[in-house]
């Protein structure tokens, strides 16, 4: 008898040994709580047409690695990332070890201004215009008139063009201008800038390649003027080039 009560009292402890004890998705006894903490992550885009974050949100475990990666949209440009972890690094990595909010910054490249130029001789005076906009723009030239008149025009691609915008997504443009006198053999070329949104340089040049300017280079930002000797050329180039 009491070797029956003996067998049953062993059973009923097992039962409640084993029977308080279970086991999470990790392989954890619940008896014996992971020490492990887990740490949200959340990333975003300033301004959100800029550009994405992948990913933008989770939940990682303490000491894990994270990379969040930051992908600019057309027209912008990745800066930096602020919040709880500053970096120019993309993709950025960290070990995380406590709730992280970060943010990746974007500039606009997206270029919008106008050119107002006006070629002049001794007696008469021709007005174009270039630039850069959202929705690329144009106006046809005449044909050329004959020789000994003044003419002023750009060309593109085989047409003529008194006017000639371009796409502001555009990081790099050029335009090419072609002219002859009607009186004299100087050419006055002045230019006006409206200005939206301009983080480039823009070049007067006497050479189609920008980066080999043959003896004239004129920034035109900070001059607005030019005399140009017909004699020794009949073309010179507008270079703009986003920094």
């Amino acid at each position: 008898m009491k070797k029956t009560i003996y067998i049953c009292t062993s059973v009923l402890i097992l039962l409640l040994v084993y029977g308080c004890s279970t086991t999470d998705s990790n392989g954890d006894e619940s008896g014996n709580d992971s020490d492990t903490a887990s740490y949200s992550l959340t990333a975003s885009a300033s301004p959100s047409e800029g550009g994405t974050v992948n990913p933008s949100s989770g939940s990682y475990e303490d000491g894990r690695n994270v990379s969040v990666t930051a992908t600019a949209n057309e027209g912008w440009d990745f800066v930096n990332w602020t919040g709880d972890r500053e970096s120019t690094d993309n993709p950025l990595e960290f070990k995380i070890s406590s709730n992280t909010i970060v943010t990746a910054n974007f500039a606009d490249l997206r270029s919008v201004y106008s050119v107002d130029l006006t070629v002049a001789d001794l007696d008469d005076e021709i007005n174009l215009e270039i630039g850069q906009s959202k929705d690329e723009d144009f106006i046809y030239a005449p044909p050329p008139p004959p020789l000994g008149s003044l003419d002023a025009r750009f060309l593109a691609d085989g047409e003529d063009y008194y006017a000639l915008f371009n796409s502001n997504l555009l990081r790099e443009v050029s335009w090419e201008l072609v002219y002859q006198s009607g009186n004299g053999d100087v050419l006055t070329l002045s230019w006006q800038i409206t200005d939206t949104q301009m983080e480039g340089v823009l070049t007067l040049s006497d050479s189609e390649d920008p980066a080999q300017p043959d003896q004239l280079e004129i920034d035109m930002q900070l001059e607005n003027e030019a005399q140009i000797n017909v004699i020794d050329t009949d073309r010179v180039f507008i270079h703009y080039r986003l920094d």
